[in-house]
């Protein structure tokens, strides 16, 4: 053994170990009360013979054989193909499903911290497009709506000079004005604050009220 070099050294503290804990048991196994806890959280088994069937050990043939792999491994596939960081390891190869079409599905997409999946509809194509077409004749019957109204302006003498488009100007003005108006109208009631200042002569009242002695002077 040697402090220099080291040599001797785990070899010596492995021993003292062993032989501490064998000291250790033997005064655990002198104590009859420690001896007998211990003996109760040990339990052997002894199994009987039930028959007289012989069973010997079964161990699988390719198993006694080693499990042979064929062609490249992961490994060599991956530094063929780019190496690290530019190979994909296709890891749907080891997937255990019920069906094989499952195999290559792409994972669920999550927004707002919901399944997008669980809003999916299959016909969601035909409906968007039949939506899009209803939009499209509402747009061109107001278009058609207004063009037939402007023709009958444009026809008819009107006294007051004017004409339709400068009423539908005037109302869009009048409904974006009272939009505001509500909008401050909401905001306003928010910030309201119930008004506290009361005159002497009803603090005097309420202190009075509430049994307090109150010089009026």
């Amino acid at each position: 053994m040697s402090n220099i070099t080291g040599d001797g050294i785990g070899d010596v503290k492995s021993k003292a170990c062993d032989i501490l804990l064998d000291h250790r048991l033997t005064q655990k196994a002198k104590d009859p009360k420690k001896a007998e806890a211990i003996l109760n959280r040990l339990h052997i088994a002894e199994p009987k013979k039930r028959d007289n069937v012989d069973r010997p050990d079964a161990v699988p043939q390719t198993v006694l054989d080693g499990v042979k792999k064929t062609g490249p491994t992961v490994k060599e596939l991956q530094e063929e193909f780019g190496g690290a960081g530019v190979f994909y390891v296709p890891i749907e190869e080891h997937y255990q499903l019920e069906k094989e079409e499952w195999r290559y599905d792409k994972f669920p997409e999550f927004y707002n911290g919901m399944n997008v999946l669980d809003f999916y509809d299959p016909d969601i194509e035909k409906k968007l497009d039949a939506l899009e077409k209803e939009e499209d004749d509402l747009l061109k019957m107001e278009a058609d709506e207004d063009k037939i109204m402007d023709e009958k302006n444009a026809d008819s003498d009107n006294s007051d000079g004017v004409d339709f488009g400068m009423l539908k100007n005037t109302l869009k003005k009048v409904r974006d004005k009272k939009a505001l108006i509500k909008h401050a109208h909401k905001m306003n009631s928010k910030n309201k604050v119930s008004k506290k200042i009361k005159n002497v002569d009803e603090m005097i009242e309420d202190l009075k009220a509430k049994g307090h002695d109150i010089n009026e002077e």
